[in-house]
């Protein structure tokens, strides 16, 4: 994976293994005006995370892989370099099953019930300002975002 040229450009790196599901975190982010990257395992997040140094990380702690979501989400606050890094968990779990898992989180989404005026809001709880106008980095036609 190429290092991207983050000059001006909002990264967000999505930790998600249902294509469904990541699939619409992508549409939220891309409209709020981020770059995206997936991620299907969390070393692919940490990999990510310590490659590219996105602006913000939405992960799922139940993640799959040799290093499981909650953990990559403890490994990142651990690290010096991502320590920082606003991290949104979205989860089939409860808040507070959630949170005993990654111990610390920017802000939670509630799966399925996943709408993007709950994305925008997670988005200021992390500092992250959605832009009134993104733009649609991807092939989705326009009436599906």
């Amino acid at each position: 994976m190429p290092k991207l040229d983050q000059t001006n450009v909002r990264l967000c790196v999505i930790g998600e293994s249902d294509p469904f599901l990541a699939r619409l975190l992508q549409r939220f982010a891309e409209k709020s005006g981020m770059q995206i990257q997936l991620a299907q395992t969390g070393e692919d997040v940490l990999e990510l995370a310590q490659r590219n140094k996105p602006d913000l990380i939405i992960l799922d702690p139940e993640l799959p892989g040799k290093v499981r979501g909650w953990e990559a989400a403890q490994a990142l606050r651990a690290s010096n370099q991502s320590s920082r890094t606003s991290v949104i968990i979205c989860s089939w779990l409860k808040k507070t099953e959630a949170l005993a898992l990654v111990e610390q989180m920017s802000a939670y989404l509630q799966k399925p019930d996943l709408r993007y005026e709950d994305f925008t809001e997670a988005l200021k709880a992390t500092g992250v300002k959605p832009r009134a106008n993104g733009k649609n980095r991807s092939n989705i036609p326009p009436g599906l975002t």
